[in-house]
């Protein structure tokens, strides 16, 4: 059981939060963000939330490791960014691979690495670091993800898929087998992908289309009462 100081004081950090403390797998000690970003009260779920820039002088590397939970933004650049700096002031991170997840002693995942409810990791896989797995997704055997990248709940990858580093791949989306996507891709929810594509390539499934009546008038001549 790791002592962890986590960084984010957010929606992200809330959650994962709240998986740490149900499963009692480690301790979140206290909370960081950058001093701009500090709340108001200065705490979070009733523990202190301390500026970055101060971190060392209350919560050293040597006793503390640290857990980077914050979501996607910049196409997962800020959670590297962050990463980067806590590795720099000399930090180890911890990783929270929840009890409920479908996984064996095969599970090669890298550090800070974040895995939620009901996700399924196959044998072979390979997950790289600092990389977050929401709930119910599920990685084919023998796919790699690469490191900083988002898998959002119940996206699924076929067997030998291959996911470059600081992609996104959104809500119910599926990569095919062996399909393999460069560094940077952005696949939006939904979409399939069976072909391989290059780095920084963008996949958006069209949104379905909004029904011409209200829900009201739809009722009345529906038999869904």
């Amino acid at each position: 059981m790791a002592q962890i100081v986590m960084f984010g004081a957010g929606k992200v950090a809330d959650v994962i939060y709240r998986h740490i403390r149900n499963s009692g797998t480690h301790t979140v000690e206290a909370f960081t963000t950058d001093a701009a970003h500090v709340p108001e009260s200065k705490t979070f779920h009733n523990k202190p939330v301390v500026p970055f820039e101060e971190i060392i002088k209350r919560y050293s590397p040597e006793r503390f490791q640290m857990l980077i939970a914050i979501g996607y933004h910049e196409l997962n650049a800020a959670r590297k960014a962050k990463y980067d700096e806590a590795k720099a002031k000399g930090y180890r991170f911890a990783s929270y691979i929840s009890p409920r997840a479908s996984v064996g002693d095969w599970l090669e995942a890298g550090d800070n690495s974040i895995v939620l409810d009901n996700a399924v990791i196959e044998p072979g896989v390979r997950i790289g670091n600092n990389v977050v797995i929401w709930s119910g997704a599920l990685i084919g055997h023998h796919s790699t993800i690469g490191d900083h990248s988002w898998i959002a709940g119940n996206a699924t990858f076929g067997g030998g898929a291959n996911l470059g580093p600081r992609s996104f791949v959104g809500l119910a989306a599926t990569i095919g087998h062996e399909v393999e996507l460069g560094e940077q891709s952005f696949v939006g929810a939904g979409a399939l992908i069976t072909k391989c594509a290059d780095a920084k390539s963008v996949f958006i499934e069209r949104s379905t289309d909004l029904f011409r009546l209200d829900s009201e008038r739809f009722l009345k001549i529906s038999k869904l009462r």
